[in-house]
């Protein structure tokens, strides 16, 4: 088996079983954002302890890319500090703009999308849950995250 072959089966996976998928019922952040190049939309809810991302949930209608960000993005943020979230989502913004595939080990789990950055149309479809978050961020009155 390939590596692309292991990366493709990895997203397929998370297109196809998104994991915390849906709504939270009084979510302490929420954000709804949309691609307006391919249509994908992404609402993403958020539950805190103070700092602490407790659970997290995404309801996506896009594309398969779009539902395996979300899907991988809301394993790795569940039990981070949002502060730590954000640096993780601004770490995958700069190593899809690198020419390489080295990636900080916050990021590993989000290497299957590094093959698929050639496709520079397609990045804003591997960010968009990441916009969604940083949205979150941004409407929390705590601390600064720029």
């Amino acid at each position: 088996m390939t590596r692309d072959t292991i990366y493709r089966d990895i997203l397929l996976e998370h297109a196809r079983h998104p994991k915390n998928s849906g709504r939270l019922e009084n979510p302490g952040l929420s954000a709804s954002v949309h691609n307006p190049l391919c249509g994908d939309e992404l609402e993403l809810t958020l539950a805190l302890s103070g700092e602490l991302i407790q659970d997290c949930r995404t309801i996506v209608r896009g594309c398969s890319i779009c539902q395996a960000s979300a899907s991988i993005m809301s394993e790795m943020i569940i039990k981070k500090t949002l502060k730590e979230a954000i640096i993780t989502g601004r770490l995958f913004d700069e190593s899809l703009r690198k020419d390489n595939e080295d990636v900080p080990e916050m990021v590993e789990p989000l290497r299957p999308f590094l093959a698929l950055k050639a496709h520079r149309s397609r990045i804003k479809c591997m960010k968009l849950a990441w916009d969604a978050l940083e949205e979150c961020a941004n409407q929390d009155k705590s601390p600064n995250y720029t």
